[in-house]
Protein backbone atom coordinates (compact mmCIF):
# COMPACT_ATOMS: atom_id res chain seq x y z
CA UNK A 1 0.00 0.00 0.00
CA UNK A 2 1.21 3.29 -0.80
CA UNK A 3 1.31 6.30 1.61
CA UNK A 4 -0.86 7.83 -0.92
CA UNK A 5 -3.58 5.69 -0.11
CA UNK A 6 -2.79 5.39 3.78
CA UNK A 7 -5.74 7.04 5.59
CA UNK A 8 -4.53 10.02 7.38
CA UNK A 9 -5.90 8.84 10.56
CA UNK A 10 -3.96 6.11 10.39
CA UNK A 11 -0.53 7.85 9.19
CA UNK A 12 -0.64 9.66 12.74
CA UNK A 13 1.12 8.34 15.65
CA UNK A 14 2.53 5.39 14.06
CA UNK A 15 5.32 4.36 15.88
CA UNK A 16 8.93 4.07 15.17
CA UNK A 17 10.38 1.58 13.19
CA UNK A 18 12.11 -0.72 15.78
CA UNK A 19 14.57 -3.46 14.03
CA UNK A 20 15.94 -6.72 15.38
CA UNK A 21 19.47 -8.00 13.34
CA UNK A 22 20.37 -11.60 14.63
CA UNK A 23 23.51 -11.92 12.87
CA UNK A 24 26.38 -14.29 15.04
CA UNK A 25 28.86 -11.66 12.51
CA UNK A 26 29.49 -8.66 14.87
CA UNK A 27 30.94 -6.70 11.96
CA UNK A 28 27.64 -7.47 10.35
CA UNK A 29 25.93 -5.78 12.71
CA UNK A 30 28.18 -2.62 13.13
CA UNK A 31 28.01 -2.37 9.12
CA UNK A 32 24.13 -2.37 9.51
CA UNK A 33 24.11 -0.03 12.48
CA UNK A 34 26.11 2.84 10.64
CA UNK A 35 23.70 2.26 7.74
CA UNK A 36 20.79 3.57 10.04
CA UNK A 37 22.54 5.78 12.25
CA UNK A 38 21.14 8.93 10.40
CA UNK A 39 17.70 7.50 10.29
CA UNK A 40 17.11 8.86 13.97
CA UNK A 41 13.78 7.00 14.36
CA UNK A 42 14.92 3.77 13.45
CA UNK A 43 15.73 1.98 16.48
CA UNK A 44 18.23 -0.62 16.36
CA UNK A 45 18.75 -3.78 18.47
CA UNK A 46 21.63 -6.76 17.60
CA UNK A 47 21.22 -10.01 19.05
CA UNK A 48 24.25 -12.55 18.45
CA UNK A 49 23.46 -15.93 19.91
CA UNK A 50 20.66 -17.71 17.53
CA UNK A 51 19.44 -19.46 20.94
CA UNK A 52 18.33 -15.90 22.45
CA UNK A 53 17.03 -14.50 19.12
CA UNK A 54 12.81 -15.28 20.29
CA UNK A 55 13.40 -14.59 23.51
CA UNK A 56 14.98 -10.90 22.32
CA UNK A 57 12.46 -10.05 20.04
CA UNK A 58 9.85 -11.02 22.24
CA UNK A 59 11.61 -8.64 25.00
CA UNK A 60 11.71 -5.47 22.51
CA UNK A 61 9.00 -6.55 19.96
CA UNK A 62 10.60 -5.07 16.86
CA UNK A 63 8.66 -4.11 14.14
CA UNK A 64 11.12 -5.82 11.58
CA UNK A 65 13.62 -8.92 12.23
CA UNK A 66 16.88 -9.05 9.94
CA UNK A 67 17.70 -12.84 9.88
CA UNK A 68 21.05 -14.35 8.77
CA UNK A 69 20.37 -17.45 7.72
CA UNK A 70 23.39 -19.63 8.05
CA UNK A 71 24.32 -19.29 12.26
CA UNK A 72 25.65 -21.69 14.38
CA UNK A 73 23.73 -23.82 16.71
CA UNK A 74 20.01 -22.70 15.08
CA UNK A 75 20.25 -21.44 11.43
CA UNK A 76 17.86 -18.64 9.82
CA UNK A 77 15.67 -21.46 8.21
CA UNK A 78 14.60 -22.93 11.88
CA UNK A 79 14.26 -19.56 13.26
CA UNK A 80 11.91 -18.55 11.01
CA UNK A 81 9.61 -21.46 12.11
CA UNK A 82 10.16 -20.49 15.46
CA UNK A 83 9.16 -16.92 14.78
CA UNK A 84 5.98 -18.06 12.91
CA UNK A 85 5.33 -20.07 15.96
CA UNK A 86 5.78 -18.12 18.60
CA UNK A 87 2.56 -15.77 18.75
CA UNK A 88 4.82 -12.35 19.85
CA UNK A 89 6.17 -12.50 16.20
CA UNK A 90 3.85 -14.88 14.31
CA UNK A 91 3.06 -11.55 12.31
CA UNK A 92 6.29 -9.68 11.95
CA UNK A 93 8.02 -8.95 8.67
CA UNK A 94 11.68 -11.04 8.49
CA UNK A 95 13.93 -10.04 5.86
CA UNK A 96 16.48 -12.89 5.53
CA UNK A 97 20.16 -12.13 4.53
CA UNK A 98 22.45 -14.11 2.87
CA UNK A 99 25.53 -13.96 1.35
CA UNK A 100 24.59 -14.51 -2.24
CA UNK A 101 21.84 -14.77 -4.67
CA UNK A 102 20.46 -18.51 -4.48
CA UNK A 103 16.79 -19.49 -5.69
CA UNK A 104 16.79 -22.43 -4.01
CA UNK A 105 17.52 -20.63 -0.51
CA UNK A 106 14.77 -17.99 -1.50
CA UNK A 107 12.62 -20.40 -2.43
CA UNK A 108 13.33 -22.15 1.37
CA UNK A 109 13.47 -18.90 3.30
CA UNK A 110 9.78 -18.05 1.99
CA UNK A 111 8.50 -21.49 2.29
CA UNK A 112 9.18 -20.76 6.25
CA UNK A 113 7.62 -17.86 6.45
CA UNK A 114 10.17 -14.62 5.26
CA UNK A 115 8.91 -11.75 4.36
CA UNK A 116 12.03 -10.76 1.98
CA UNK A 117 15.34 -11.54 1.09
CA UNK A 118 18.37 -8.99 0.88
CA UNK A 119 21.98 -10.08 0.10
CA UNK A 120 24.41 -9.16 2.76
CA UNK A 121 25.32 -6.04 2.76
CA UNK A 122 22.67 -4.35 0.97
CA UNK A 123 22.74 -1.34 -0.12
CA UNK A 124 22.30 1.44 2.50
CA UNK A 125 19.13 2.92 0.52
CA UNK A 126 17.21 0.24 0.00
CA UNK A 127 17.71 -1.37 3.13
CA UNK A 128 16.64 2.07 4.99
CA UNK A 129 13.59 1.97 2.34
CA UNK A 130 12.46 -2.06 2.72
CA UNK A 131 12.96 -1.30 6.89
CA UNK A 132 10.45 1.13 6.48
CA UNK A 133 7.92 -0.50 4.18
CA UNK A 134 8.22 -3.63 5.96
CA UNK A 135 7.40 -1.77 9.32
CA UNK A 136 4.50 0.40 7.88
CA UNK A 137 2.60 -2.26 6.46
CA UNK A 138 2.94 -4.02 10.07
CA UNK A 139 2.65 -1.22 12.39
CA UNK A 140 -0.49 -0.22 10.36
CA UNK A 141 -1.66 -3.69 10.48
CA UNK A 142 -1.13 -3.88 14.57
CA UNK A 143 -2.91 -0.48 14.63
CA UNK A 144 -6.25 -2.15 12.37
CA UNK A 145 -5.83 -5.68 14.88
CA UNK A 146 -5.82 -3.12 18.15
CA UNK A 147 -8.81 -0.92 16.63
CA UNK A 148 -10.59 -3.81 15.36
CA UNK A 149 -10.71 -5.90 19.43
CA UNK A 150 -11.35 -2.29 20.45
CA UNK A 151 -14.62 -2.29 18.06
CA UNK A 152 -15.55 -5.74 19.35
CA UNK A 153 -14.91 -5.29 22.85
CA UNK A 154 -17.13 -1.97 22.24
CA UNK A 155 -20.02 -3.79 20.19
CA UNK A 156 -19.97 -6.67 23.37
CA UNK A 157 -20.29 -4.12 25.68
CA UNK A 158 -23.06 -1.95 23.69
CA UNK A 159 -24.74 -5.83 22.94
CA UNK A 160 -25.00 -5.88 27.06
CA UNK A 161 -25.58 -2.36 27.61
CA UNK A 162 -28.83 -3.28 24.90
CA UNK A 163 -29.98 -6.92 26.54
CA UNK A 164 -29.79 -4.95 30.19
CA UNK A 165 -31.98 -2.17 28.58
CA UNK A 166 -34.26 -4.59 27.04
CA UNK A 167 -34.98 -6.24 30.15
CA UNK A 168 -35.06 -3.15 32.12
CA UNK A 169 -37.84 -2.00 29.30
CA UNK A 170 -39.93 -4.76 30.19
CA UNK A 171 -39.78 -4.70 34.08
CA UNK A 172 -41.16 -2.58 36.60
CA UNK A 173 -38.80 -0.25 38.60
CA UNK A 174 -39.79 -0.50 41.67
CA UNK A 175 -40.91 -4.72 42.17
CA UNK A 176 -38.75 -6.07 39.66
CA UNK A 177 -41.63 -8.33 37.91
CA UNK A 178 -42.83 -7.56 34.44
CA UNK A 179 -44.15 -4.07 33.76
CA UNK A 180 -47.87 -3.45 32.01
CA UNK A 181 -46.19 -2.98 28.34
CA UNK A 182 -44.86 -6.48 29.17
CA UNK A 183 -47.71 -7.80 30.45
CA UNK A 184 -49.68 -6.35 27.04
CA UNK A 185 -47.03 -8.41 25.04
CA UNK A 186 -47.28 -11.40 26.58
CA UNK A 187 -51.29 -11.56 27.02
CA UNK A 188 -51.36 -10.81 22.98
CA UNK A 189 -49.41 -14.01 22.67
CA UNK A 190 -50.50 -16.26 24.74
CA UNK A 191 -54.18 -15.35 23.25
CA UNK A 192 -52.55 -16.59 19.74
CA UNK A 193 -51.14 -19.48 21.33
CA UNK A 194 -54.32 -20.45 22.87
CA UNK A 195 -56.60 -19.63 19.75
CA UNK A 196 -53.82 -22.18 17.97
CA UNK A 197 -53.68 -24.71 20.59
CA UNK A 198 -57.68 -24.65 21.26
CA UNK A 199 -57.05 -24.13 24.89
CA UNK A 200 -58.41 -21.38 27.79
CA UNK A 201 -56.37 -18.44 28.97
CA UNK A 202 -56.88 -17.31 32.42
CA UNK A 203 -56.20 -14.14 33.88
CA UNK A 204 -56.16 -12.78 37.42
CA UNK A 205 -56.20 -9.05 38.27
CA UNK A 206 -55.74 -8.10 41.97
CA UNK A 207 -55.92 -4.75 44.57
CA UNK A 208 -54.36 -3.98 47.80
CA UNK A 209 -57.16 -3.71 49.79
CA UNK A 210 -57.09 0.40 51.57
CA UNK A 211 -53.51 1.14 49.88
CA UNK A 212 -54.25 4.57 49.86
CA UNK A 213 -54.86 4.62 53.41
CA UNK A 214 -51.56 2.23 53.78
CA UNK A 215 -50.04 4.58 51.78
CA UNK A 216 -50.90 7.90 53.89
CA UNK A 217 -50.73 6.00 57.22
CA UNK A 218 -47.30 4.40 56.63
CA UNK A 219 -45.53 6.97 54.17
CA UNK A 220 -44.42 6.47 50.33
CA UNK A 221 -41.18 4.97 51.22
CA UNK A 222 -43.48 2.35 53.14
CA UNK A 223 -45.48 2.05 50.75
CA UNK A 224 -43.10 0.91 48.02
CA UNK A 225 -41.74 -1.64 50.97
CA UNK A 226 -45.15 -2.77 50.83
CA UNK A 227 -45.42 -3.20 47.14
CA UNK A 228 -41.57 -4.69 47.27
CA UNK A 229 -43.12 -7.76 49.57
CA UNK A 230 -46.66 -8.37 47.87
CA UNK A 231 -45.09 -8.21 44.37
CA UNK A 232 -42.44 -11.15 46.24
CA UNK A 233 -45.42 -12.95 47.51
CA UNK A 234 -47.30 -13.57 44.36
CA UNK A 235 -44.10 -14.03 42.72
CA UNK A 236 -43.66 -16.98 44.43
CA UNK A 237 -46.99 -18.32 44.20
CA UNK A 238 -47.19 -17.99 40.70
CA UNK A 239 -44.65 -21.28 40.24
CA UNK A 240 -46.57 -22.68 37.16
CA UNK A 241 -43.63 -22.57 33.75
CA UNK A 242 -45.54 -20.56 31.47
CA UNK A 243 -47.56 -18.54 34.17
CA UNK A 244 -46.79 -14.73 34.30
CA UNK A 245 -47.15 -12.14 36.64
CA UNK A 246 -46.91 -8.21 36.06
CA UNK A 247 -47.32 -5.02 38.29
CA UNK A 248 -50.38 -3.77 36.26
CA UNK A 249 -50.31 -0.28 37.37
CA UNK A 250 -50.24 1.28 41.28
CA UNK A 251 -51.36 -1.23 43.74
CA UNK A 252 -52.74 -3.53 40.94
CA UNK A 253 -50.85 -6.69 39.52
CA UNK A 254 -51.93 -9.22 37.42
CA UNK A 255 -51.11 -12.71 36.56
CA UNK A 256 -51.35 -14.50 33.15
CA UNK A 257 -52.40 -18.34 33.74
CA UNK A 258 -51.99 -19.96 30.11
CA UNK A 259 -54.16 -23.50 29.94
CA UNK A 260 -56.28 -22.99 33.40
CA UNK A 261 -59.86 -23.44 33.74
CA UNK A 262 -62.09 -21.73 35.96
CA UNK A 263 -61.34 -24.33 38.91
CA UNK A 264 -57.64 -23.99 38.26
CA UNK A 265 -57.72 -20.56 38.21
CA UNK A 266 -59.78 -19.59 41.27
CA UNK A 267 -57.39 -22.09 43.23
CA UNK A 268 -54.39 -20.17 42.10
CA UNK A 269 -55.81 -17.05 42.59
CA UNK A 270 -57.31 -18.31 46.52
CA UNK A 271 -53.13 -19.09 46.85
CA UNK A 272 -52.06 -15.63 46.08
CA UNK A 273 -55.28 -14.30 48.68
CA UNK A 274 -53.98 -16.58 51.35
CA UNK A 275 -50.39 -16.12 50.91
CA UNK A 276 -50.57 -12.16 51.03
CA UNK A 277 -52.44 -12.72 54.31
CA UNK A 278 -49.69 -15.25 55.82
CA UNK A 279 -47.17 -12.46 55.79
CA UNK A 280 -48.92 -10.20 57.98
CA UNK A 281 -47.68 -7.05 56.92
CA UNK A 282 -49.26 -4.63 59.55
CA UNK A 283 -52.10 -2.41 58.19
CA UNK A 284 -53.27 -0.24 61.08
CA UNK A 285 -55.54 1.69 58.49
CA UNK A 286 -57.72 -1.08 56.87
CA UNK A 287 -61.10 -1.39 57.22
CA UNK A 288 -60.96 -5.36 56.88
CA UNK A 289 -58.24 -6.43 58.37
CA UNK A 290 -55.26 -5.62 60.89
CA UNK A 291 -53.06 -6.60 57.65
CA UNK A 292 -52.47 -6.14 54.26
CA UNK A 293 -54.58 -7.94 52.48
CA UNK A 294 -55.88 -8.29 48.33
CA UNK A 295 -59.03 -8.51 46.44
CA UNK A 296 -58.95 -10.76 43.42
CA UNK A 297 -60.99 -10.59 40.19
CA UNK A 298 -60.87 -14.11 37.99
CA UNK A 299 -61.12 -13.93 34.48
CA UNK A 300 -61.09 -17.26 31.92
CA UNK A 301 -61.84 -17.22 28.17
CA UNK A 302 -61.12 -19.69 25.17
CA UNK A 303 -59.61 -17.61 22.56
CA UNK A 304 -60.98 -17.14 19.21
CA UNK A 305 -61.66 -15.28 16.32
CA UNK A 306 -64.76 -13.22 17.93
CA UNK A 307 -63.09 -12.52 21.07
CA UNK A 308 -59.56 -10.44 22.05
CA UNK A 309 -57.70 -10.35 25.20
CA UNK A 310 -58.92 -7.10 26.15
CA UNK A 311 -62.73 -8.49 26.71
CA UNK A 312 -60.20 -11.11 28.75
CA UNK A 313 -59.28 -8.23 31.22
CA UNK A 314 -62.27 -6.17 31.60
CA UNK A 315 -64.08 -9.60 32.91
CA UNK A 316 -61.14 -10.03 35.21
CA UNK A 317 -61.53 -6.58 36.80
CA UNK A 318 -65.71 -6.81 36.58
CA UNK A 319 -64.89 -9.65 38.87
CA UNK A 320 -61.70 -7.60 41.13
CA UNK A 321 -65.06 -4.64 41.15
CA UNK A 322 -67.42 -7.26 42.72
CA UNK A 323 -65.49 -8.67 45.32
CA UNK A 324 -64.70 -4.94 46.28
CA UNK A 325 -67.91 -4.27 46.52
CA UNK A 326 -68.64 -7.66 48.67
CA UNK A 327 -66.55 -6.97 51.21
CA UNK A 328 -62.72 -7.50 49.69
CA UNK A 329 -60.46 -9.68 51.22
CA UNK A 330 -61.56 -12.64 48.80
CA UNK A 331 -61.31 -14.29 45.26
CA UNK A 332 -64.72 -13.52 42.28
CA UNK A 333 -65.03 -15.39 39.22
CA UNK A 334 -66.44 -13.44 36.44
CA UNK A 335 -69.73 -14.98 35.27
Amino acid sequence: MSEDHIPEEEKKDLPHPVVLLVDDQAIVSEAIRRMLVDDKDIEFHYCQESSKAVQTANEIQPSIILQDLVMPDVDGYTLLKFYRANPATSATPVIVLSTKEDPMAKRQAFENGASDYLVKLPDKIELVARIRAHSKTYLLQLQRDEAYREMEKLQEELKKSNAILQRLSVLDGLTGIANRRHFDEMLAQEWKRGWREKHQVAVVILDIDFFKKYNDGYGHQGGDDCLKQVASTLDETIIRSGDFLARYGGEEFVAILPGTDADGAAKVAEEMRANIEKQNIPHAYSDVADFVSISLGVAVMQPDKSGNPDDLVARADEALYKAKEEGRNRCIMAE
